[in-house]
């Protein structure tokens, strides 16, 4: 039994660490067709999104995302700057974000959640 913790702890670690974002200051490019789903936890980071995601959080600050698609977006973090494609869900919890959206996936205009405060989220059109 000890073997098959072991053995599932490990598995479970490496997958989590190949799509959490948890340094500071880095740049990075994240492809969504290998990984769907991305945690951001750092702080000023810059990270490209390519392809479809299904779902980013961004817990941590001041970092920039440009994003392809992605079908919720969730930014609990402050003062993140995100560039969207296209998206079908926006949740803002955290303070003084920004986000920037093209277009819906599903609709024209994506559902947006914004119970933080001061964020600023509106279409490029």
């Amino acid at each position: 039994m000890k073997r098959f913790t072991v053995l599932f702890v490990l598995v479970f670690a490496g997958t989590a660490a190949a799509n959490a974002y948890l340094d500071n200051k880095k740049t990075a490019t994240h492809d969504c067709a290998k990984d769907p789903d991305a945690m951001i936890a750092g702080n000023e980071n810059t990270i490209t999104f390519t392809g479809a995601c299904s779902r980013i959080s961004a817990g941590g600050n001041l970092n920039k995302l440009k994003i392809e698609s992605v079908k919720v977006l969730d930014i609990g973090g402050n003062e993140n700057t995100a560039t969207v494609d296209a998206v079908d869900a926006i949740v803002t919890s955290g303070n003084k974000n920004k986000v920037t959206w093209t277009k819906g996936i599903a609709d024209k205009r994506p559902k947006i959640s914004n119970p933080g405060n001061g964020n600023k989220i509106g279409s490029t059109k």
